[in-house]
């Protein structure tokens, strides 16, 4: 203890964990915003942490090779060498110091994000925990595996290129995992980097296997990096490197291949919790008695469709921000992300989204517009609500002249029907909706009924 409390004083291990602290801090309110509510689930909370890790990584990794030029910069090596006491005690009190100070300021960082989801009244689950474990195993291997290159590569260059390709590593890996729908393959070998991007949504976390094959390759990094670094001849460097070598074999065999199988639905927060027809995820249960008043009246306004829908559920898939929302004849869907997030509206603005479409979401994907349907809806949240109004969700239309037009004129031309006629139009738009009929030939049977 007496060697490890001298280390905590002569070696950066408090500078680093200082520097885990401070920079994954200062990064994690730079490059996050306001819409992203990765502070309303204590899972989510630990998971945006993967984003600004690209940094934290390789200025942590830059550090720890510079702790382990110090016996080459004092000039001391051989005189080390020369000592009774073995090197490996002296190198592993080192390693124990900084890796240690390092791995429990990840922790603390970790553990903070959550408190601040408690405080806040956000969900806290054990959903957190592998995400912070594997954070935590990822950063310590990463210091023993700097201590030892610094050692074994004593030049001046070692400390920038290690935290240049450290950081090219990072965004290289991140890069790599950017997918634009679902069923996209993905290199496992990105998985290897403790780096993503996750979407902004609360409700998703990584997956066992992802999980799973980070903690194996990240302990076997770190088993890797102490041999290394007390290794004192060639035959032994290189036994060191048997057990990363087994570790990346296994990591890989385990490691999706596909994107959807490498973010998936928080088990816990995405949970369905109900107040009778209405159903929304644990984690947003504060928010079920205003979604249940709106629901509940658009429920009531839906049951003049034939075969119209009897319950509202909130839409917890993972791959929401990248493909077109479900849809069920039965069901209607409250989407969890999307700008702005239903979730926040008022109980009227949720009322008139969940009747615009007769109760079906768009056929559209995340990110894309599509006039046709933002006339559909304004036209069927219409006839619901006895008149037109804006949409939440589609304020550029309501705001921009020429579409404001189109939406006017589409909505006369509805109107000037008979009751029972504008009842068949919608209920048939509806059936269109369901299957994602062509958007222009869904609004001629509005406006035209053909």
């Amino acid at each position: 203890m007496t060697g490890l409390r001298i280390e905590l004083r002569r070696s950066t291990a408090l500078w680093a964990g200082l520097l885990v602290l401070v920079s994954g801090t200062g990064m994690l309110l730079l490059v996050m915003t306001s819409n992203v509510r990765w502070s309303g689930n204590s899972t989510s909370a630990v998971l945006s942490l993967r984003l600004p890790l690209a940094y934290v990584w390789a200025l942590v990794v830059g550090l720890a090779v510079f702790q382990g030029m110090r016996d080459s910069r004092s000039r001391v090596t051989e005189l080390f060498a020369a000592t009774s006491r073995p090197g490996w005690v002296r190198l592993g009190t080192l390693a124990a110091a900084v890796a240690g100070v390092v791995a429990v300021a990840t922790a603390v960082l970790c553990a903070g994000l959550v408190a601040n989801v408690a405080l806040g009244g956000g969900f806290v689950s054990i959903g957190f925990v592998p995400l912070m474990v594997t954070v935590v195993l990822a950063l310590a291997s990463s210091v023993l595996l700097g201590l030892a290159v610094g050692r074994l590569l004593p030049h001046p260059l070692t400390v920038p290129v290690a935290l240049v390709g450290t950081f090219m590593v990072a965004t290289t890996a991140g890069r790599a995992l950017e997918a634009r729908s679902p069923g996209d393959e993905i290199p496992r070998l990105a998985l290897l980097a403790p780096v993503l991007d996750p979407p902004s949504s609360d409700l998703v976390t990584t997956s066992t296997s992802v999980d799973l094959g980070q903690i194996v390759w990240f302990t076997g990094l770190g088993v890797t990096a102490f041999l290394l670094l007390v290794a004192r001849t060639n035959l032994g460097r290189l036994t060191a490197l048997v057990p990363a070598g087994l570790a990346v074999a296994l990591a890989l065999s385990i490691m999706p291949a596909k994107y959807s199988d490498v973010l998936v639905s928080d088990s816990i927060a995405s949970r369905l919790v109900c107040d009778g027809e209405v159903c929304v995820s644990q984690a947003h249960e504060d928010k079920l008695p205003a979604v249940a008043a709106a629901g509940r009246a658009a429920l009531a306004k839906l049951a003049v469709l034939p075969d119209a829908p009897k319950e509202i559920r909130e839409d917890t898939s993972a791959m929401a921000h990248l493909t077109a929302p479900q849809r069920d004849q039965r069901i209607v869907y409250l989407p969890s992300q999307g700008y702005p997030r239903p979730l926040t509206m008022t109980e009227d603005q949720l009322r008139l989204e969940f009747l615009a479409g007769g109760g079906v979401a768009t056929c559209a994907e995340p990110n894309s517009f599509n006039t046709y349907e933002g006339v559909v809806r304004y036209v069927t949240a219409g006839y619901f609500n006895g008149e037109l109004v804006q949409l939440a969700s589609e304020p550029l239309m309501w705001n921009n002249g020429r579409l404001r037009t189109e939406i006017d004129q589409a909505w006369q031309r509805f109107r000037e029907q008979p009751a029972q006629e504008q009842l068949n139009r919608v209920a048939q738009a509806r059936r269109m909706l369901l299957t994602c009929e062509d958007s222009e030939r869904v609004l001629g049977v509005l406006k035209d009924g053909r």
